[in-house]
């Protein structure tokens, strides 16, 4: 499934560039500002950036997760507890980005963003399980009926740094070439709090953690058509970590694929449309300090699959007085198709909500 559903969004990416560079390269850059900019708020690097230009932004988005599933069919828990002491039962993940970019030449742009994560998780314990903590203390998790407990990390994410070069800039038609590099700023060393159940003191899952702790490289490539009140754009993007962190593993490669169109309704706002296609590996290598049985999070075979997620975006420009080429944005997101690798929590919601100001 994942060979013909990437296969067909790559040929569709292809075909639109391809069909670009046909086109009269007589146009020079021109400025795209915030009042002109139609991306959706979950798309960055849309357009290249005029010299001498910024472009300042904060974007939130928040991820909600519930119930489980096993490649494309649902599990319940008494299937996780076949080979787990927990089940998880819902995850909310916020992320804070701050991110500047600054046009260096009229086709050469840099950028760098920084976060900030905040994860929940809850999950439900095995009935009669006894958990015995690594300085000796042990702890009867339930008896009965099975026992909720709660796991919260935060603190700062990696940061990423970009290169965005304007290879054709046209009339209408626009590609745009990206170079990302991942500094492993965020830390893969969290431990659960006092009150964590299972985790106070231990080191948390992957997913808990707040950044790869690996250095990944993120070249990406993007088609643009921009057409008095309508924008198509067709986006892939990459993320590759060749190398071991730390603690001697790294997450899976990522591939992804964005589709869109936006429509200016009004000076003041335009609506859009995107479709995402998503393929990430599984976990290479392990944190042998976590133990696999305890939970699916724990398991790095229970990490990657291929996804597919569409989204509705709105875009409000402000144009007047000290609010001038500024543009807040937002957009929803609801899965299509989901296929995980091992056990993993379902997400059902995204949303993306940015501010953004171009000078």
């Amino acid at each position: 499934m994942k060979t013909t559903y990437f296969g067909w969004l790559l040929l569709l990416f292809f075909s639109s560039t391809l069909a670009a560079q046909t086109c009269d390269s007589s146009m020079s850059v021109t400025c795209d500002c915030a009042s002109k900019d139609l991306s959706p708020a979950g798309i960055m690097l849309g357009h290249e950036h005029p010299k001498d230009g910024w472009k300042i932004s904060y974007r939130y988005m928040s991820t909600n997760a519930s119930g489980n599933a096993a490649g494309t069919a649902s599990v319940d828990d008494n299937y996780i507890f076949n080979n787990y002491l927990m089940a998880p039962k819902n995850m909310r993940m916020d992320m804070h980005m701050i991110m500047a970019m600054y046009g260096i030449t009229n086709k050469l742009s840099v950028m760098a963003m920084f976060n900030y994560n905040v994860m929940t998780m809850n999950m439900s314990i095995l009935p009669g399980t006894m958990h015995m903590h690594m300085d000796g203390g042990t702890m009867v998790m339930s008896s009965d009926d099975n026992t909720s407990m709660r796991s919260h990390s935060s603190g700062l994410g990696d940061t990423k740094l970009y290169a965005v070069y304007s290879l054709m800039s046209k009339k209408i038609h626009h590609v745009i070439l990206s170079a990302g590099f991942n500094l492993p700023t965020g830390s893969i060393r969290v431990k659960g709090a006092s009150d964590d159940m299972m985790y106070s003191g231990a080191r948390m899952p992957y997913m808990m953690q707040m950044g790869s702790g690996s250095f990944d490289f993120m070249p990406g490539v993007t088609y643009l058509l921009k057409a008095n009140k309508f924008s198509f754009s067709t986006q892939v993007t990459t993320v590759l970590r060749p190398f071991n962190n730390a603690l001697n593993y790294h997450l899976g490669n990522e591939y992804s694929l964005n589709v869109w169109g936006a429509y200016q309704w009004f000076p003041w706002i335009s609506t859009s449309l995107r479709m995402e296609g998503n393929s990430v590996g599984a976990i290479s290598g392990q944190d042998v300090s976590l133990y696999q049985v305890i939970e699916p999070d724990a398991n790095p075979a229970c990490y990657g699959g291929e996804n597919i997620n569409g989204y509705l975006g709105l875009n409000f420009y402000l144009n007047k007085g000290f609010l001038k080429n500024n543009k807040l944005s937002v957009e929803y997101g609801m899965p299509l198709y989901q296929n995980f690798n091992g056990i993993q929590l379902v997400p059902k919601s995204t949303i993306y909500a940015g501010w953004l100001i171009s000078f």
